[in-house]
């Protein structure tokens, strides 16, 4: 039975990633527009580690995995002055938003103060994932869906497009397989019982958008606490 809608290829698609034990999150924000399926799963020593810190609330907001990654961890025995930290946002953010920032993230764990107007973080358990998947599926529109694709790998570490079975087999059969291979780009054959991988992804060493990466694992975060309570 072929499919009709872009949509009735999610089902098949997340039953995939859950089979490979990720957690899956539809219809996923990224900055280049919404990916149809990202699957995740965490490094459990890393969670342990960060739960020893009791940081146990997610990283809300881009800007704040962002000034993250500004403040020295403390275990290099470093830190870094507020007002360094004022001064790099300028002219595009006032002092005062930084504050509020600065102090969720003291609140919630994640920094400490290192002295007189200095700060440090505590953050030795990244990366926190061990995987992240991205899927696109559309029925045809193949330039369309290796160019979304590509962009995914901005932050997910394998990116694959779902295309229903009969389309994904002409496609790995065509000069277009080149393509995909070129850029890593992984092809799923979708059909209504399941998918097949025909071309796999190639694992991304570098990622282009740590901060969009460690946001989108963030967002994993609160399911899997609460997967693992239940």
């Amino acid at each position: 039975m072929t499919f009709e809608y872009e949509n009735q290829m999610a089902e098949p698609a997340e039953r995939w990633l859950c089979e490979q034990k990720l957690m899956v999150k539809r219809e996923f924000p990224t900055p280049w527009g919404i990916c149809d399926l990202v699957g995740c799963s965490l490094n459990q020593t890393r969670v342990r580690q960060r739960l020893s810190l009791k940081q146990t609330k997610p990283i809300r907001s881009q800007l704040r995995v962002h000034l993250l990654s500004l403040i020295p961890d403390k275990k290099d025995g470093k830190s870094v002055s507020v007002d360094d930290l004022h001064q790099e946002f300028e002219p595009y953010l006032d002092a005062e938003r930084i504050e509020r920032e600065l102090l969720r993230l003291v609140k919630d764990r994640f920094v400490q103060s290192a002295g007189t107007d200095r700060i440090h973080k505590l953050k030795g358990w990244m990366p926190l994932h061990k995987r992240l998947v991205a899927v696109e599926l559309k029925l045809a529109r193949i330039d369309d869906a290796l160019s979304q694709a590509i962009n995914n790998l901005g932050f997910a570490q394998e990116s694959y497009v779902g295309l229903p079975a009969d389309r994904a087999k002409r496609l790995i059969d065509s000069s277009r397989r080149h393509d995909f291979e070129q850029k890593g780009i992984g092809i799923l054959a979708v059909q209504r019982n399941g998918c097949k991988v025909i071309l796999r992804a190639k694992k991304q060493n570098s990622i282009s958008e740590k901060t969009v990466q460690t946001y989108s694992v963030e967002r994993f975060w609160l399911p899997h606490l609460t997967s693992n309570e239940a």
